[in-house]
């Protein structure tokens, strides 16, 4: 709950305050202290509750100000309360000490009051108890009789030294709208806590949140990027993510999300490959009702609007057709939108994260990507290695995925040496993806933490069998050509879908190592000549693929 926290400079204050804010129906805290006792008082409250606002007068008011955050309501007296506690000051003793905060408007108003009552007035100034208490002792010395100010410890104070003291009363008028100040304040920061709420419920529902975060990415070799990253996450500019397919553009971009200031709000990602143009261009920017065939009733709210207050991810920019690049270009330059078919532009408050696989302005050069577009993207921009360039990192990622493996199932899987020996000389063409799919083939297959035995894992894993097969292929002495190997045909082959040529580089891999490397009973068994073999060798560069 939502409080109010009220500092009072003495017990008639407090009455006042607890009166009239019983009388607003209002729940308030009173603190009755002043300055550093008051600051430490209102310290620990705010670690207790959620305090939207603050009441306090002179010094105090002013040391809190300098403290939090929050608003701070003046509780000051006005002039004729001050002129009052000077005028009852007078007929005690025409030696009168006035004690405030420092305030240039204080020297004209003491001017003013020394005509009216036609006595001096000496004016003593203080911002800490410290500097009030020197202050008291030096009005003693300067013959001070009476003092008027600083709250009851000046009071306290003034007695210890031998004077008489008389407090400035704040009016009710005053108390009054100082609460009522605070009840607005209240009351539109309860708003817009309720509009977060319901709009984090929103993004929750919709799907709309960034779930990783710096912390999941892995790898010595990374440190730097990320370092850039965190720098450009305080940014409000656009970034560009260059990168292969499988690097972790979208872990970046979520990343960067998280460690911004828009982090609570939503994080939108879109694969511009993935559509068609005229899908991603009513996707992108929505449409009203009947823009075009097929619109749903109520058009639709495209995601860009979505992306209000947050990041939209723009994956595979490089794919989108010139006319949409135009039309993305207007929302970036304007940070307005216009559904299909509306008449009305609509504010945006966005950032832009786009990725790409290939490079950019060498698309700008061949004319694909509109120049003025690439500009207005490459503000920031981040370069991710692929992982056969950061093979460093292959062994920290294994752990890390293994790791989480355990977790979740309650143990971590024992990895053969064979098979970590082809994980770390493996190139990846499809990066960390493709590493993390190997590893969840491996749990799979594997099972009861057993490892695979060499055969199956040849088997099963006919894209690490190259690394292996190159080994022998290049001189151990228990490859030999005139002593036939007997091959293992316990376990079938395994090939994945792709081009005629990417089958036919995955099958000679793996009955290469099935026959340890013999081109020559390889090339009897596909019922090719030795010379054929080492032609399609070569030609799919399967002994010397990097």
């Amino acid at each position: 709950m939502s409080k109010v926290i009220v500092t009072s400079a003495y017990p008639e204050l407090t009455g006042l305050v607890l009166d009239s804010a019983a009388k607003l129906k209002m729940k308030v805290i009173v603190v009755e202290a002043v300055l550093e006792e008051a600051l430490e008082k209102v310290s620990h409250l705010n670690e207790l509750y959620t305090v939207d606002a603050i009441i306090s007068r002179g010094a105090t008011a002013e040391l809190l100000k300098q403290t939090f955050s929050l608003p701070v309501l003046s509780l000051a007296p006005s002039e004729a309360d001050v002129l009052l506690a000077l005028a009852a000051a007078k007929n005690y003793s025409p030696q009168i000490g006035y004690f405030s905060y420092p305030n240039l408007m204080d020297q004209e108003f003491l001017i003013k009051v020394r005509k009216i009552l036609q006595i001096e007035i000496k004016h003593y100034s203080f911002r800490n108890i410290r500097e009030l208490t020197a202050q008291m002792e030096q009005a003693h010395h300067d013959g001070c009789e009476v003092t008027v100010g600083g709250g009851q410890r000046g009071a306290l104070l003034a007695r210890a030294f031998g004077m008489e003291s008389f407090l400035i009363f704040s009016s009710l008028s005053t108390i009054v709208s100082a609460l009522e100040g605070a009840r607005e304040i209240v009351s539109h920061r309860q708003k817009k806590r309720d509009e977060e709420e319901r709009q984090q419920r929103y993004i929750l529902e919709k799907g709309l949140v960034a779930h990783y975060t710096f912390n999941d990415l892995v790898g010595p070799t990374l440190q730097a990027t990320i370092t850039k990253a965190i720098q450009f996450s305080k940014s409000e500019g656009t970034v560009i993510i260059r990168g292969e397919s499988g690097t972790g553009k979208e872990l970046f971009a979520q990343s960067i999300h998280n460690e911004s200031p828009r982090k609570n709000g939503p994080f939108v990602a879109v694969n511009c490959a993935s559509l068609p143009d005229n899908l991603l261009e009513s996707e992108l920017f929505g449409y009203e009702e009947g823009a075009f065939t097929g619109a749903k009733k109520g058009g639709k709210v495209g995601l860009f609007a979505l992306a209000d207050g947050g990041t939209i991810f723009l994956d595979e920019i490089g794919k989108m057709s010139q006319d949409l690049q135009a039309r993305l270009l207007r929302v970036i330059q304007t940070r307005e939108l216009r559904k299909l078919g509306g008449e009305k532009n609509i504010p945006l408050n966005v950032r832009l994260i786009a990725a790409s696989n290939e490079d950019l302005y060498a698309a700008v050069a061949e004319g694909t990507f509109r120049k003025d577009l690439y500009y207005r993207l490459n503000v920031l921009n981040l370069h991710l290695l692929p992982l056969r360039e950061r093979k460093e990192d292959i062994m920290d990622l294994v752990d890390h995925y293994l790791t989480r493996y355990e977790h979740t199932h309650g143990s971590k899987p024992n990895l053969s040496p064979e098979f970590e020996s082809a994980l770390q000389n493996h190139d990846y063409p499809g990066n960390i993806r493709e590493l993390e799919n190997i590893l969840e083939r491996y749990l799979v297959l594997a099972g009861n933490n057993k490892p695979l035995s060499e055969g199956e894992l040849f088997s099963f894993f006919p894209e690490l069998c190259s690394e292996v097969s190159i080994k022998k292929d290049l001189g151990q002495s228990s490859l030999n050509k005139d002593n036939p190997v007997k091959p293992n045909e316990e376990f079938p082959l395994s090939v994945y879908p792709g081009t005629l040529e990417d089958m036919e580089t995955q099958l000679i891999k793996a009955l290469l190592l099935r026959y340890e490397g013999n081109k020559t009973q390889l090339a009897e068994k596909l019922n090719i000549s030795r010379t054929t073999l080492w032609k399609k060798l070569n030609s799919n560069a399967l002994l010397n693929k990097k």
